[in-house]
Protein backbone atom coordinates (compact mmCIF):
# COMPACT_ATOMS: atom_id res chain seq x y z
CA UNK A 1 0.00 0.00 0.00
CA UNK A 2 1.00 3.30 -1.43
CA UNK A 3 1.54 5.95 1.40
CA UNK A 4 -0.75 8.26 -0.26
CA UNK A 5 -3.65 5.82 -0.21
CA UNK A 6 -2.76 4.67 3.83
CA UNK A 7 -3.35 7.97 4.62
CA UNK A 8 -6.10 8.86 2.58
CA UNK A 9 -7.64 5.68 4.41
CA UNK A 10 -6.50 6.59 7.70
CA UNK A 11 -8.57 10.03 7.50
CA UNK A 12 -11.10 8.05 6.26
CA UNK A 13 -11.45 5.51 9.09
CA UNK A 14 -11.05 7.91 11.50
CA UNK A 15 -13.44 9.99 10.58
CA UNK A 16 -15.90 7.23 10.77
CA UNK A 17 -14.90 6.31 14.08
CA UNK A 18 -14.88 9.35 16.00
CA UNK A 19 -18.22 10.18 14.34
CA UNK A 20 -19.12 6.76 15.79
CA UNK A 21 -17.70 8.21 19.53
CA UNK A 22 -19.15 11.18 19.10
CA UNK A 23 -22.85 10.03 18.62
CA UNK A 24 -22.03 7.86 21.44
CA UNK A 25 -20.81 10.48 23.68
CA UNK A 26 -17.33 8.54 23.89
CA UNK A 27 -15.37 11.37 23.58
CA UNK A 28 -15.29 15.52 24.53
CA UNK A 29 -15.10 18.03 21.29
CA UNK A 30 -11.24 18.19 22.42
CA UNK A 31 -11.36 14.47 22.98
CA UNK A 32 -12.54 13.71 19.29
CA UNK A 33 -10.04 16.79 17.70
CA UNK A 34 -6.75 15.51 20.00
CA UNK A 35 -7.65 11.75 18.39
CA UNK A 36 -7.90 12.61 14.78
CA UNK A 37 -5.10 14.70 15.24
CA UNK A 38 -2.76 12.08 16.49
CA UNK A 39 -4.56 9.06 14.36
CA UNK A 40 -3.69 11.25 11.26
CA UNK A 41 -0.26 11.62 12.38
CA UNK A 42 0.66 7.44 13.18
CA UNK A 43 -1.23 7.13 9.77
CA UNK A 44 1.29 9.19 7.79
CA UNK A 45 4.27 8.79 9.54
CA UNK A 46 4.01 4.54 10.23
CA UNK A 47 1.28 3.88 7.87
CA UNK A 48 -1.82 2.56 7.41
CA UNK A 49 -1.32 -1.08 9.52
CA UNK A 50 0.61 1.27 12.30
CA UNK A 51 -2.77 3.04 12.83
CA UNK A 52 -5.39 0.03 12.85
CA UNK A 53 -2.96 -1.40 15.59
CA UNK A 54 -3.44 2.11 17.31
CA UNK A 55 -7.10 1.78 16.63
CA UNK A 56 -7.54 -1.27 18.53
CA UNK A 57 -6.70 0.89 22.01
CA UNK A 58 -10.09 2.86 21.64
CA UNK A 59 -12.30 0.16 20.67
CA UNK A 60 -11.07 -2.38 23.54
CA UNK A 61 -11.13 0.98 26.23
CA UNK A 62 -14.51 1.73 25.30
CA UNK A 63 -15.85 -1.32 25.62
CA UNK A 64 -14.02 -1.74 29.19
CA UNK A 65 -15.13 1.96 29.95
CA UNK A 66 -18.84 1.64 29.30
CA UNK A 67 -19.27 -2.24 31.08
CA UNK A 68 -21.64 -1.57 33.99
CA UNK A 69 -21.31 2.08 33.63
CA UNK A 70 -24.56 2.76 35.56
CA UNK A 71 -22.80 1.06 38.62
CA UNK A 72 -19.71 2.82 38.12
CA UNK A 73 -21.17 6.41 38.16
CA UNK A 74 -23.62 4.60 40.98
CA UNK A 75 -19.60 4.00 42.62
CA UNK A 76 -18.33 7.57 41.74
CA UNK A 77 -15.62 6.02 39.40
CA UNK A 78 -16.61 6.53 36.05
CA UNK A 79 -14.14 8.48 33.87
CA UNK A 80 -15.43 12.13 33.21
CA UNK A 81 -18.71 13.19 33.74
CA UNK A 82 -20.58 9.76 32.05
CA UNK A 83 -17.32 7.82 31.02
CA UNK A 84 -16.45 10.12 28.20
CA UNK A 85 -12.53 11.10 27.33
CA UNK A 86 -11.24 14.41 26.79
CA UNK A 87 -7.89 15.53 24.93
CA UNK A 88 -5.74 15.26 28.11
CA UNK A 89 -6.63 11.30 28.46
CA UNK A 90 -6.11 11.15 24.45
CA UNK A 91 -2.29 12.82 25.29
CA UNK A 92 -1.47 10.60 28.35
CA UNK A 93 -2.03 7.82 26.18
CA UNK A 94 -1.23 8.87 22.51
CA UNK A 95 1.59 11.23 22.55
CA UNK A 96 4.57 8.44 23.17
CA UNK A 97 3.32 6.16 20.24
CA UNK A 98 3.02 9.10 18.43
CA UNK A 99 6.32 10.39 19.05
CA UNK A 100 7.48 6.77 18.16
CA UNK A 101 5.18 7.25 14.69
CA UNK A 102 7.46 10.39 13.83
CA UNK A 103 10.53 8.59 14.87
CA UNK A 104 10.14 6.15 12.77
CA UNK A 105 9.50 8.11 9.84
CA UNK A 106 12.68 9.94 10.29
CA UNK A 107 14.66 6.78 10.92
CA UNK A 108 17.14 5.20 8.09
CA UNK A 109 15.32 2.02 8.48
CA UNK A 110 18.20 0.22 10.72
CA UNK A 111 15.53 0.44 13.65
CA UNK A 112 12.18 -0.16 12.19
CA UNK A 113 11.61 -3.68 14.27
CA UNK A 114 12.76 -1.87 17.17
CA UNK A 115 10.37 0.92 16.90
CA UNK A 116 7.38 -1.05 15.78
CA UNK A 117 7.85 -3.35 18.64
CA UNK A 118 8.45 0.01 21.07
CA UNK A 119 5.42 1.44 19.44
CA UNK A 120 3.08 -2.12 20.01
CA UNK A 121 4.45 -2.11 23.64
CA UNK A 122 3.44 1.42 24.48
CA UNK A 123 -0.22 1.11 23.14
CA UNK A 124 -0.55 -2.52 25.11
CA UNK A 125 0.52 -0.62 28.55
CA UNK A 126 -2.35 1.57 28.08
CA UNK A 127 -4.66 -1.33 27.10
CA UNK A 128 -3.31 -3.42 29.87
CA UNK A 129 -3.61 0.20 32.53
CA UNK A 130 -7.19 0.91 31.15
CA UNK A 131 -8.53 -2.79 30.69
CA UNK A 132 -7.59 -3.06 34.85
CA UNK A 133 -8.63 0.76 35.70
CA UNK A 134 -12.52 0.29 34.25
CA UNK A 135 -12.63 -3.31 35.32
CA UNK A 136 -10.58 -3.90 37.95
CA UNK A 137 -12.93 -1.13 40.19
CA UNK A 138 -15.52 -4.41 40.72
CA UNK A 139 -13.03 -6.36 42.95
CA UNK A 140 -13.50 -5.26 46.61
CA UNK A 141 -10.59 -7.29 47.72
CA UNK A 142 -7.98 -4.39 46.60
CA UNK A 143 -4.56 -3.84 47.65
CA UNK A 144 -1.86 -1.51 48.16
CA UNK A 145 1.03 -2.64 45.33
CA UNK A 146 3.70 -0.95 47.57
CA UNK A 147 2.15 -1.91 50.78
CA UNK A 148 0.13 -4.86 49.91
CA UNK A 149 -2.53 -3.74 52.35
CA UNK A 150 -5.94 -3.47 52.03
CA UNK A 151 -7.15 -0.51 50.56
CA UNK A 152 -10.26 0.91 48.51
CA UNK A 153 -11.00 0.02 44.81
CA UNK A 154 -10.49 3.04 42.53
CA UNK A 155 -7.65 4.56 44.34
CA UNK A 156 -3.94 5.34 42.41
CA UNK A 157 -1.76 2.15 43.23
CA UNK A 158 -4.39 -0.29 44.22
CA UNK A 159 -4.55 -3.99 42.46
CA UNK A 160 -6.69 -6.41 42.27
CA UNK A 161 -6.96 -10.13 40.86
CA UNK A 162 -9.68 -9.08 38.68
CA UNK A 163 -7.90 -5.90 37.46
CA UNK A 164 -4.45 -8.18 37.05
CA UNK A 165 -6.29 -10.80 34.94
CA UNK A 166 -8.52 -8.70 33.11
CA UNK A 167 -5.81 -6.64 32.02
CA UNK A 168 -3.49 -9.87 31.43
CA UNK A 169 -6.35 -11.17 28.95
CA UNK A 170 -7.05 -7.74 27.03
CA UNK A 171 -2.83 -6.94 26.80
CA UNK A 172 -2.62 -10.61 25.51
CA UNK A 173 -5.56 -9.90 22.84
CA UNK A 174 -4.39 -6.66 22.06
CA UNK A 175 -0.74 -7.76 21.40
CA UNK A 176 -1.85 -11.18 18.95
CA UNK A 177 -4.17 -9.14 16.91
CA UNK A 178 -1.70 -5.82 16.63
CA UNK A 179 1.25 -8.06 15.63
CA UNK A 180 -0.73 -9.70 12.71
CA UNK A 181 -2.02 -6.26 11.43
CA UNK A 182 1.60 -4.69 11.33
CA UNK A 183 3.62 -7.71 10.56
CA UNK A 184 0.91 -9.74 8.57
CA UNK A 185 2.02 -12.53 10.67
CA UNK A 186 2.06 -14.26 14.15
CA UNK A 187 6.10 -14.52 16.07
CA UNK A 188 6.26 -15.64 19.52
CA UNK A 189 7.99 -12.23 19.90
CA UNK A 190 4.90 -10.96 20.09
CA UNK A 191 4.71 -12.09 23.50
CA UNK A 192 7.36 -9.09 24.52
CA UNK A 193 4.28 -6.99 23.81
CA UNK A 194 2.08 -8.43 26.20
CA UNK A 195 5.08 -8.30 28.75
CA UNK A 196 5.86 -4.55 28.49
CA UNK A 197 2.26 -4.07 28.54
CA UNK A 198 1.50 -5.62 31.74
CA UNK A 199 4.84 -3.99 32.80
CA UNK A 200 3.78 -0.80 32.22
CA UNK A 201 0.79 -1.42 33.65
CA UNK A 202 2.16 -2.35 37.12
CA UNK A 203 4.64 1.08 36.90
CA UNK A 204 1.34 2.53 36.83
CA UNK A 205 0.12 1.68 39.89
CA UNK A 206 2.91 2.04 41.52
CA UNK A 207 3.79 5.75 40.33
CA UNK A 208 0.04 6.02 41.09
CA UNK A 209 1.30 4.92 44.97
CA UNK A 210 4.53 6.72 45.35
CA UNK A 211 3.83 9.95 43.36
CA UNK A 212 0.37 10.64 41.71
CA UNK A 213 -1.22 10.24 45.26
CA UNK A 214 1.16 13.04 46.59
CA UNK A 215 0.34 15.42 44.13
CA UNK A 216 3.42 15.51 42.53
CA UNK A 217 2.58 13.46 39.01
CA UNK A 218 -0.94 13.67 37.26
CA UNK A 219 -2.49 10.97 36.50
CA UNK A 220 -2.04 12.14 32.83
CA UNK A 221 1.78 12.50 33.31
CA UNK A 222 1.70 9.30 35.05
CA UNK A 223 -0.18 7.79 31.47
CA UNK A 224 2.82 8.96 29.57
CA UNK A 225 5.84 7.99 31.64
CA UNK A 226 4.41 4.36 31.72
CA UNK A 227 3.48 4.62 28.32
CA UNK A 228 7.09 5.52 28.02
CA UNK A 229 8.63 2.70 30.22
CA UNK A 230 6.67 0.09 28.20
CA UNK A 231 7.96 1.45 24.81
CA UNK A 232 11.81 1.74 26.12
CA UNK A 233 11.76 -2.04 27.70
CA UNK A 234 10.04 -3.09 24.29
CA UNK A 235 12.28 -1.56 22.23
CA UNK A 236 15.55 -3.14 24.45
CA UNK A 237 14.17 -6.43 24.86
CA UNK A 238 13.87 -6.60 20.75
CA UNK A 239 17.19 -4.83 19.85
CA UNK A 240 18.82 -7.44 22.67
CA UNK A 241 17.57 -10.32 20.83
CA UNK A 242 17.94 -9.17 17.67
Amino acid sequence: MDALTGTVLTICVSLALLLIANRKGFLTGTGIAASFLSAVIIGYCGGFWWFLAYMLFPVMAFVATFAKIKKKKAMGLQEGRSGERSHMNIIGVGLIPTVIAIVFLIDDGDSAFYLTAAFLSAVSVSVADTTSSEIGVFDRNVWMITTLKRTEPGINGGISRLGIISSALASLAFSIIAWAVVFHELDLRLLIVWVCGMFGNLMDSVVGAVLENKGKISKYGNNIVTSLSGAVLGFLVCFLIG
